[in-house]
């Protein structure tokens, strides 16, 4: 049995990260069931998508919090410490609750038990639903990890289902086509549950359209069923309108940045008043413009210190976006980029982008499980301004020299090189050493 947390820790990252893909979710299901069926004594909100999963639950979380609702959301990846994909509120799980449902969940793992096999997302998914479940929150907001239709977090009924985006991703595991994605995403759609989609692709729109069809599910579609409009820049924030039906809500403050931020925000919206319409909760504009108003997402499009700018886009998608903001935000200035991937993404195409856009890129590299090479990385983007440094820490000090009043650092590629640079930026802030 485990004493501390860094015992579990260290015993859940020497599982299998494989996903579970036999078309049944047999085993987390008899986990679930040898446990009580914890995920069955709370209400949830399932969010998948190839991007703006979190944004889109940071989003709703904080609209939630506003109304006075205990709110549990369960994320993916953590930056800093495992707990942050399990909170309450704005409180992580505690480490002696994190030993507590690890102990009692390790019994079922061993040889020939129900949990023989499982692996890291399954038991931190396990874990999850039974602090939810203990803890009685008012509802919880679950991301799924990969695709949807086999995800470990897809036991769930949940109220809600909401389906952010969908782009070529992870095609080892979902599919090498729009369409067989949005088939993955899309079977997280449970039979008469609303669905709320940002997705825009005709082919997986199709794909989710006829899934919603034949599930009675009803659904809603950002600029089909919802709009957005009179989207205007402020300087730390921005500013839209709001339409479901006879729903309209002017002048709404967002807090993050970028024109997907306010299509993510719109999901947010949308859950807000599905809920009052479907269940019975009475979430307020005021707690609507609450929200919107304070909430932000960890390394999406953060300025960690003047001018430096960290964003975890790691897939084409995700890096479309943030070039797009950074161009709106930053119009005028040079940016220095310094980059690093995980060798399963498309480097190459990412790299592409940021070749156009870049006044000089740094490539360098990160010691963890499926990082790419720096060196392969290099030679992967044909800048003419490029350098190699292999020593993450040394390219970014190397970098930030170049920060002034005409340029931007963007630090970006992976969010598990996030989850190094944000800690370590964020203490010369705190230094004040810049």
């Amino acid at each position: 049995m485990f004493t501390s947390v860094d015992k579990v820790i260290e015993y859940i990252y020497s599982m299998d990260q494989k996903t579970e893909r036999n078309g049944r979710l047999s085993r987390i299901t008899a986990i679930l069931a040898a446990l009580g069926n914890p995920h069955k004594g709370f209400r949830s909100i399932h969010i998948a998508g190839s991007n703006g999963k979190g944004s889109t639950l940071n989003a709703l979380k904080e609209i939630l919090i506003a109304e006075g609702l205990e709110v549990g959301s369960f994320t993916s990846p953590h930056l800093e410490k495992v707990n942050e994909r399990i909170m309450m509120n704005d409180v992580m799980i505690t480490d002696d609750q994190f030993i507590k449902y690890m102990n009692d969940i390790y019994p079922l793992l061993q040889e020939e038990q129900v949990g023989d096999g499982s692996n890291f997302f399954e038991i931190l998914t396990v874990i999850a639903f039974m602090y939810y479940n203990d803890m009685n929150v008012d509802i919880a907001l679950i991301e799924t990890g990969i695709g949807g239709k086999f995800d470990s977090t897809n036991v769930l009924t949940p109220l809600l289902s909401i389906l952010t985006s969908i782009s070529l991703e992870h095609t080892q595991i979902l599919g090498d086509t729009i369409d067989a994605i949005a088939v993955e995403k899309s079977g997280i759609i449970k039979p008469f549950v609303p669905v709320i989609s940002a997705v825009k692709e005709k082919l997986a729109v199709d794909v989710i359209e006829n899934k919603a069809t034949s599930e009675e599910a009803p659904i809603y579609q950002l600029y089909k069923d919802f709009l957005i409009e009179n989207v205007s820049q402020e300087s730390n924030s921005q500013n839209f309108s709001y339409q479901l039906q006879d729903h309209k809500l002017t002048n709404l403050n967002l807090k993050m940045m970028g024109h997907h931020q306010v299509e993510n925000a719109s999901l947010a919206i949308t859950a807000a008043l599905l809920l009052n319409k479907y269940y019975g909760y009475k979430i307020s504009e005021a707690s609507i413009r609450q929200g919107l108003s304070i909430s932000s997402w960890a390394a999406r499009f953060e300025e960690v210190l003047p001018n430096v700018i960290i964003d975890g886009a790691h897939n084409p998608a995700g890096m479309e976006v943030l070039l797009q903001t950074m161009e709106q935000r930053y119009p005028t200035k040079n940016i220095h980029v310094v980059f690093t991937a995980l060798q399963d993404k498309d480097i190459t195409s990412v790299l592409r982008m940021l070749d156009e856009i870049a006044t000089t890129i740094t490539v360098t590299e990160i010691h963890i499980k499926n990082s790419a090479a720096g060196k392969d990385v290099f030679e992967k983007t044909s800048h003419p301004q490029k350098e190699l440094i292999l020593n993450w820490q040394d390219a970014l000090e190397q970098t930030l020299t170049k920060a002034d009043e005409s340029s931007v650092i963007l630090v970006t590629g992976s969010l598990y090189f996030m989850s190094l640079v944000r800690p370590y930026l964020k203490q010369k802030a705190q230094t004040k050493v810049f």
